[in-house]
């Protein structure tokens, strides 16, 4: 006989706000790694055109945006997750003391 469906945890539900504020997060990290190019880039002898420069910028924050939805989607619905492949028999695995 098939087993039943695993329900999904109705214990924390999955908040949008968390994400948005990884979103921000991400996209703060991303500015900062942004900035760090541009000076690099400024400070080197390369002639760029300056809106392929904007678009490098845009890609690079918006990237670290996109890595911060992910990542805080991904936590959220792993943790929602009542499949048993989800949970580990060692719950401190990669975690430090």
């Amino acid at each position: 006989m098939a087993d039943p469906k695993p329900e999904v945890n109705p214990g924390r539900p999955f908040s949008g706000m968390r994400v948005l504020v990884a979103i921000a997060i991400g996209c703060a990290l991303g500015a900062a790694v942004a900035y760090f190019l541009k000076v690099l880039i400024d400070n080197s002898p390369a002639e760029i055109d300056l809106r392929r420069m904007r678009l490098f910028y845009l890609m690079v924050i918006s990237s670290g945006g996109l890595g911060g939805f992910a990542i805080e989607s991904m936590r959220q619905l792993q943790e929602e997750a009542s499949d048993p492949v989800y949970r580990h028999p060692n719950s401190h695995r990669g975690r430090r003391r």
